[in-house]
């Protein structure tokens, strides 16, 4: 199956960008993270959980930086899967929320963040799959034969 430069894919560069933004500020300021998204760090997991959370963003983010030596096929499974992890990070924030968990304003901001990822991923996948498609139907170039200069 040939490649697909997926790099050409704006929306994947914006998805892979935010993936290293809360990559680096959970790994490297989780308490400021925790206090930005207003959840209790002492005493409590966030810390720890939000540093895993951060290796898990720098490892999806990686993957979506190496990409381009994938088939296509195998880049739209990568894709669906960075959506349906932000899908259920979404569904996550919003359960702890309605459970009293954590507070309105801190499952409003964290839903967000995870669904922005969703649309962002789900759109670099609509923009792959047309840009493939275009590819596909484009007539290829062709070298000219003898015959063409007769």
């Amino acid at each position: 199956m040939p490649k697909f430069p997926l790099h050409l894919v704006p929306s994947r560069r914006a998805l892979t960008t935010g993936r290293f933004i809360v990559a680096a500020t959970h790994l490297f300021t989780p308490r400021l993270a925790a206090r930005v998204f207003q959840l209790t760090a002492s005493g409590t997991p966030a810390i720890p959980y939000s540093r895993m959370f951060a290796i898990r963003n720098a490892a999806l983010g990686l993957g979506l930086q190496r990409m381009d030596g994938l088939t296509r096929p195998q880049q739209q499974q990568f894709l669906a899967v960075n959506i349906v992890m932000d899908s259920v990070d979404a569904a996550a924030f919003l359960a702890a929320g309605l459970r009293g968990d954590v507070s309105r304003k801190s499952t409003m901001l964290s839903a967000a963040v995870a669904l922005s990822a969703v649309v962002a991923g789900t759109t670099a996948l609509i923009e792959h799959n047309k840009q493939a498609a275009a590819q596909e139907t484009a007539p290829t170039a062709t070298a000219p034969s003898d015959s063409d200069w007769e």
